[in-house]
């Protein structure tokens, strides 16, 4: 009679047994959702979730949604102390670091902190039912969350609101939230609830972070093309206008094949880039390779220019092709180089959002632009006058007639 007391107390108590649905990634970062009972059944109320994974990883972050955009964030990462966690909520708002949620309903639980390396938040969320940009059905048997995490130093903050990098890895997955309801506890994560749950896996798929030499590869893409469209394309352009030496016009042609070969390594690198973070249809990209494609017109129409002036002394019908075509091209390539770096303000692992990159970009590439406008306009004047003094009056059968003396850096 006691046995069957005792099996029938076990039933009743499996009625009221603690469900969650769990996703963890080859990384063993794992995520966990629980519906309590009372919310499954009035489709709002607490959501309890659990975040945990190695404590060497810099932050773990799972949301509500489909993607970044709009998202309703949970973000975990070491405290200053180093011994629990800081959970920071926070609002996705598209292609940059997602903003700090005031909004946001949640509290850590006990089971919650840092130890045998393993970092792990227990979190009840009274208002996950909806968000500013989105909302979720508590009985929804596919729901949609990201999930994403940054390998590296602990950010050690208790600040809700600190920086953080660009993720490592990232990726979807979908719990069954009707699989995942059940229970009364007020913690059903902790390890004495843990004995009566129940888990079910749900099911996922994830995506590999930039590697570990992106930032390097980076890097050298924002150093070499400012290095050949600020300074190596106007001083190329600059020289062959100021200077005045035997075989110049074969120095400018290396220099500036040189500063294009430059130019072509840097947009190999940024299309590598932009496939890494897919980003190859942002207008950086797409004016990038706009540019570098227009380039490839420089030596044919130099080598035409210059072999027409040996001919007619000279301007010719290559000759403001060359030059103006070059000078609008390389000044939209600077243009661009900004643009870039607000790219990176967004994406880049070391940008954290700073504009100082876009600052000390604009007071070299500003002052050398307009450097290379003045000495356009300075020589413009100086050979219209070279060419007035030169003027030669011919006398021929017919009568006399001018013949102005052409300049090859026209």
């Amino acid at each position: 009679m006691f046995l069957f007391k005792a099996f029938g107390l076990l039933a009743l108590a499996s009625s009221t047994l603690a469900q969650q649905q769990s996703y963890c990634t080859v990384d063993n970062v794992c995520y966990a959702v629980n519906v309590p009972e009372a919310s499954a059944s009035s489709g709002s109320g607490d959501l309890f979730f659990q975040i945990s994974g190695p404590a060497n990883m810099s932050w773990i972050g799972l949301g509500q949604g489909t993607q970044m955009m709009g998202a309703n964030i949970f973000m975990i990462y070491a405290n200053s102390a180093g011994t629990n966690v800081t959970l920071s909520p926070r609002s996705g708002i598209g292609e940059k670091p997602p903003a700090t949620d005031s909004a946001a309903s949640v509290s850590l639980l006990d089971g919650s902190g840092i130890s045998n390396g393993t970092m792990s938040a227990n979190v009840k969320c009274s208002n996950c039912n909806s968000w500013s940009a989105g909302s979720m059905s508590f009985t929804d048997a596919s729901s949609k969350w990201i999930w994403a995490y940054k390998s590296g130093d602990p950010i050690s903050s208790d600040s809700a609101t600190a920086a953080v990098t660009f993720h490592s890895k990232f990726g979807t997955t979908e719990f069954d939230l009707t699989q995942a309801a059940g229970g009364n506890s007020a913690n059903p994560f902790t390890a004495a609830s843990a004995a009566t749950t129940t888990s079910s896996s749900a099911k996922g798929s994830g995506s590999g972070g930039p590697p570990e030499y992106f930032t390097a590869v980076l890097i050298a893409h924002a150093t070499l093309l400012p290095i050949a469209f600020v300074l190596m394309m106007p001083m190329g352009a600059m020289a062959i206008r100021l200077l005045s030496f035997k075989g110049l016009i074969w120095v400018h042609a290396g220099w500036m094949i040189f500063a294009y070969a430059i130019s072509i390594a840097g947009m190999g690198m940024g299309i590598w880039i932009a496939l890494e973070v897919n980003k190859l249809d942002t207008y950086h990209a797409i004016i990038g390779l706009f540019v570098i494609t227009c380039l490839t017109l420089q030596p044919v129409t130099g080598l035409v220019h210059h072999l027409l002036y040996k001919k007619t002394g000279g301007k010719n019908v290559a000759t403001y092709p060359h030059v103006w075509w070059g000078r609008a091209i390389v000044t939209l390539g600077i243009i661009n180089g900004g643009f870039g770096l607000q790219l990176a303000r967004k994406y880049a692992p070391l940008a954290n959002g700073s504009r100082k990159g876009e600052i000390a970009y604009g007071v070299i590439a500003g002052p050398m632009w307009i450097l290379w406008m003045s000495v356009v306009v300075f020589s413009s004047f100086k050979s219209q006058e070279k060419q007035q003094g030169e003027a030669i009056m011919v006398r021929t059968n017919s009568g006399e007639k001018i013949m102005n003396a052409g300049s090859e850096k026209e």
